[in-house]
């Protein structure tokens, strides 16, 4: 068994897309095209809008914050809270109290969360 640890000198900013507050720590990366990270956004920080790279899930773990997709409507997110975007989706986060949030990036992702009433 090994233990590893998130420590805060693995944690680098993120300023692309006009971002601000944002820091993401890389947790693992596999060779089959798939890498999760976690990502701290301060009170107030954005994660500006980009197209993701691949399918990507954001979830929430700690805090409260918001999610744009391509249809451009803000949806605020809480701990356990999924959101789901497609290659190439143009998307971005933020939080006015901050969150911390897992990010998985790769490809052919199933996701086996439960959709909210309404979505697709």
């Amino acid at each position: 068994m090994k233990i590893y640890r998130l420590k805060p000198e693995d944690r680098r900013s993120i300023i692309t897309y006009s971002s601000e507050g944002a820091e993401i720590t890389p947790i693992l990366r596999s060779t089959t095209a798939c890498h999760v990270a976690q990502l701290k956004l301060s009170a107030g920080g954005t994660l500006g809008l980009h197209p993701a790279v691949g399918e990507q899930v954001f979830l929430v773990l700690e805090g409260e914050g918001w999610v744009v997709g391509e249809a451009g409507e803000r949806v605020v997110v809480h701990p356990g809270d999924a959101a789901y975007w497609s290659n190439g989706e143009n998307h971005q986060s933020g939080s006015d109290k901050g969150l911390i949030a897992l990010l998985i990036e790769g490809e052919e992702l199933i996701v086996r969360l439960s959709l909210e009433a309404g979505d697709s």
